[in-house]
């Protein structure tokens, strides 16, 4: 599995790019970043798209996506969420008003976006990568995902604050390389995280340590590059060598 990374910080700002991963150059998990980095010829290879929740930094992308693709003469992009996520891209952002409906552009029959539910907890397959949804805690409904291809995989926060259900599944979960982790504040800054439903690395080694997590790789994303220096000497003073910092541009391997 190749995971590119298009952006990964908590807000737009200069070079800093919105979250959005490029699996095997067909599946986007979250479209923050997408036209911006993609050519014409890699865009028309994305087929499908999962969203992990509705914050605008994790979808902005589908606007121009879906525009360029119709441009194009292209059809058919599936875009899945769980339910509460799906009801709210319905009703909220391809509604006409916020944005064309491209569930129904140019037609009913042949859309532009097609919308597919997805259940908790429950495993799906998209081109011999499978995805489960995992409940987050964050200000809107949100999904964390476990991503897996051939038994090997990751697993990805999304944007979480303190949150239990994530950490027992990696603890059980076989065959996970790394995680990618929501640190988006630096320590001193733990209230608003939590009120925020983010995580600081203090409230992430909380998790490691609890759930015996030690020796994990894990790539912090959406840090707010306006903080991204206190967190780089946050990391710095911790004594855990498996923490580093997700790079836009990078791509992982598994």
């Amino acid at each position: 599995m190749e995971i590119e990374i298009l952006g990964c910080y908590g807000n737009i700002s200069g070079e800093y790019r919105a979250t959005s991963f490029l699996i095997n150059d067909t599946i986007l998990l979250d479209a923050g970043t997408v036209t911006e980095v993609l050519d014409d010829r890699r865009i028309k290879q994305i087929k499908d798209t999962v969203i992990t929740h509705t914050h605008i930094d994790h979808i902005k992308g589908l606007f121009p996506l879906a525009d360029e693709l119709v441009m194009m003469g292209e059809r058919g992009i599936k875009l899945f969420g769980v339910e509460r996520v799906i009801e709210i891209i319905t009703k909220n952002l391809f509604n006409n008003l916020i944005w064309p409906d491209f569930t129904v552009i140019p037609s009913k029959t042949e859309a532009m976006i097609n919308l597919e539910s997805i259940e908790l907890e429950k495993e799906f397959g998209i081109k011999g990568v499978t995805l489960r949804p995992i409940l987050m805690t964050h200000t809107v409904y949100t999904t964390g995902f476990v991503v897996k291809e051939g038994g090997r995989g990751f697993m990805f926060t999304a944007d979480t604050g303190p949150t239990k259900r994530f950490w027992e599944v990696v603890k059980e979960e076989k065959g996970i390389e790394f995680i990618i982790a929501d640190v988006s504040f630096p320590n001193r800054m733990e209230h608003l995280a939590r009120i925020s439903g983010h995580m600081t690395l203090s409230i992430l080694m909380e998790h490691i340590e609890k759930y015996g997590l030690k020796g994990i790789k894990i790539y912090l994303t959406h840090i707010k590059p306006f903080f991204l220096k206190e967190i780089l000497a946050d990391l710095e003073g911790l004594d855990y060598r498996e923490i580093e910092l997700l790079r836009q541009g990078s791509k992982l391997i598994i």
